[in-house]
């Protein structure tokens, strides 16, 4: 499904209202917002007319984006993150050891 943004759509002020959304966020925000886009053409019943389509605006999509939330909380998020540090610390570990097996270690005697 193609979301027809209107070309006064400042990206870069979205992309800073929804820092630390993840993906399945943005999508959801951009889904709400093309809603709201059909939403306020049928209202504006003066304004159809036929193959008229809904368009998604920088007011309109920054309205949204403004009750939007992210759907991991800080503290759950640093909490994937020191899993994930925990997880890559045991792979180079893993992969330290699987080097060292099998060579001669230097000693000084």
């Amino acid at each position: 499904m193609q979301l027809p943004l209107a070309d006064d759509v400042d990206l870069d002020a979205i992309a800073h209202v929804t820092e630390g959304f993840s993906g399945a966020d943005l999508q959801a925000l951009l889904s709400d917002a093309q809603l709201a886009a059909v939403h306020e053409l049928l209202n504006n019943t003066d304004s159809i007319s036929p193959g008229k389509k809904p368009v998604i605006t920088d007011a309109l999509l920054k309205s949204v984006a403004a009750k939007a939330r992210p759907s991991v909380s800080e503290v759950e998020k640093d909490r994937l993150y020191s899993i994930y540090s925990q997880f890559l610390d045991s792979k180079k570990y893993a992969a330290q050891a699987k080097d060292s097996k099998g060579k001669k270690k230097a000693t000084l005697a």
